[in-house]
């Protein structure tokens, strides 16, 4: 199982990859040092999109209301039976 310590003593021991073989000699993934980039990014666009979604909504319920005939018109309506 690789330790934290085993895999920084294999990035930082100098051996000959002639009889070593090929060493690890930086990065493990593509991209080390981008997470909080990342991150910051996503969450600002979590948010702006969280604000658009919102400002929709609100301006869709005023539409809507305003189309509202009003609070007692339910009490016109008359069945028919």
């Amino acid at each position: 199982m690789a330790t934290l310590t085993s895999w920084v003593e294999h990035l930082t021991t100098d051996v000959d990859s002639a009889t070593e073989g090929m060493q690890v000699a930086g990065e493990i993934y593509p991209m080390v040092g981008t997470e909080g980039w990342l991150l910051l990014i996503g969450v600002i666009v979590w948010l702006a999109f969280h604000v658009a979604t919102g400002n929709g909504e609100a301006e869709e319920h005023k539409k809507l209301a305003r189309k509202a005939p009003g609070s007692n018109a339910h009490k016109n309506i008359v069945a028919e039976w």
